[in-house]
């Protein structure tokens, strides 16, 4: 065979081998959209296919989809019953909101002029109406990008924009922002799933009322697991927003009134967020931690810690009661209108009831572990806890009220320095400078009656229920008679 011969016969095998490996990768593709497009509606009652789009060719394919955002038409209002009276029957939701979506699909091997299954550009369609209301917020400038590399093994990676836009409508509302980028990649195999966004900046204002919410620069990162679903996804978690400002004038819409009293600033600065959560023997357990500081009005926040996190969440029943609430048109304030909206929620706590008492079986635990304030050096800490102790298989015969006052536990402490004590009181005598006497005299009557207890500088108390009983700082308090 002559060396031409040869090199002929090789390149015929490489342009084989290179368009079998492009319509595989057109399969895989086209399988990938199917399957999404099939769950969606599974997944939510607020998100719906209306009209979907695949026209497909051997080196690429076009998929245009239609999404309708919101309550169902058709489960807005239903229609009233003869015993309703209409008098709890409440006006009809927003109409859904429809946006349709159109991404460019390069085949692989060489897609896009890189190395993977398919590369896909995708833009938002808009009509001329929407073009026209789009250009009033972002300029020229394209609202919404988005490109993705599709792996060989069906895992991806995606990087998203959002431009800088500004929408005002006339003189009442104004929201800004510096634009937004959001990067996510999946494995395959959907157990692993790594994001980063960044928010370099949003402001919101009511300008009626001369409220204005301006956040800094926000940046997001995490590592997750997600082989249970994105709901029970474990791993870690950060953030940190550099500044969040709060302002209200009491400016009012009418120029004659008179203007109302303004409300302290409150600002927060150099915020962290950092979040960790693990699944071991089918329980989910969780952490999240906030932190900064701050100020509102005058009184400088020299350091605030926030720590909440829950414990012992059967994963199989969350999953089940997290399905079934979040495709529910009922939990989701669809169904309106008296007494058919309160039957619809009185069926969907029935049918959830039984996950709810799977849960409380492994005595799920929920609360603020510590929130903790510090001022002029010194400081002040607070907590609460709700969980379900020592749950057997007699009390899951109960009702879930029944159930919930045997083993429900219920936890609060609080400590408070004298010395804010001392400063409130004289805020709301007018008196700023309160004797350090009137607020020892109140303290003592508090501590008399009960309430709380001193504890050197600090006063403490603490609220606890369980078993049944209530007690406040270990003594056992009255209920009012059923």
């Amino acid at each position: 065979m002559s060396k031409k011969t040869v090199l002929g016969v090789l390149a015929a095998a490489i342009a084989l081998a290179y368009a079998g490996s492009t319509w595989w990768a057109g399969n895989k593709v086209k399988s990938v959209y199917d399957n999404a497009f099939a769950e969606l509606p599974e997944q939510t009652a607020l998100v719906r296919v209306v009209e979907r789009g695949y026209e497909r060719g051997f080196l690429g394919a076009v998929s245009t989809v239609t999404l309708e955002l919101g309550c169902p038409a058709d489960a807005a209002r239903p229609e009233a019953s003869e015993d309703d009276d209409g008098e709890d029957a409440a006006p009809a939701p927003a109409k859904p909101l429809r946006l349709s979506f159109r991404d460019t699909i390069r085949h692989g091997p060489l897609a896009g002029g890189s190395l993977a299954a398919a590369t896909i550009d995708s833009e938002l369609r808009l009509d001329i109406k929407g073009q026209a209301e789009a250009r009033k917020v972002f300029g020229d400038a394209r609202p919404f990008s988005a490109r993705t590399r599709v792996g060989f093994d069906g895992g991806y990676a995606s990087e998203i924009a959002l431009a800088p836009g500004q929408f005002v409508d006339e003189d009442r509302t104004r929201v800004s922002w510096q634009g937004a980028q959001l990067r996510v990649r999946v494995d395959g195999a959907r157990t692993e799933a790594h994001y980063e966004l960044a928010l370099p900046g949003f402001e919101a204002a009511d300008l009626r009322n001369g409220v204005n919410l301006k956040m800094g620069k926000l940046g997001a990162r995490a590592d997750l697991d997600i082989r249970h679903g994105w709901m029970l996804a474990t791993g870690k978690s950060t953030g940190r927003l550099e500044a969040l400002e709060f302002t209200a004038t009491g400016r009012k819409a009418d120029p004659d009134a008179a203007p109302a009293r303004p409300f302290p600033a409150i600002v927060l600065q150099g915020l962290d967020a950092a979040s960790d959560a693990t699944i071991e023997n089918g329980l989910y357990a969780g952490t999240a931690t906030f932190k900064g500081t701050g100020s509102v009005g005058a009184t400088r926040i020299d350091d605030f810690e926030m720590v909440s996190s829950m414990r012992r969440i059967d994963v199989g029943a969350y999953r089940k009661l997290a399905e079934i609430w979040t495709r529910s048109a009922a939990a989701n304030g669809c169904i309106r209108g008296g007494k058919a909206s309160q039957a619809a929620l009185r069926a969907l706590l029935d049918r959830v009831a039984p996950d709810l008492k799977t849960m409380a079986s492994h005595g799920p635990e929920i609360g603020l572990d510590r929130l903790r304030l510090e001022i002029d050096g010194q400081h002040a800490e607070f907590s609460y806890s709700a969980a379900m102790a020592g749950v057997t298989e007699e009390d899951l015969q109960l009702p879930g009220s029944a159930l919930m006052l045997k083993r429900g536990v219920l936890k609060a402490d609080a400590r408070l320095p004298v010395k804010w004590i001392e400063k409130i009181a004289g805020t709301a005598s007018g008196d700023q400078a309160a004797s350090p006497e009137m607020a020892a005299l109140m303290i003592e009557q508090f501590e008399q009656q009960g309430y709380l207890k001193r504890a050197g500088d600090d006063v403490t108390s603490q609220v606890e229920f369980s078993g049944g009983q209530l007690k406040l700082i270990g003594k056992p308090v009255e209920l009012p008679a059923k």
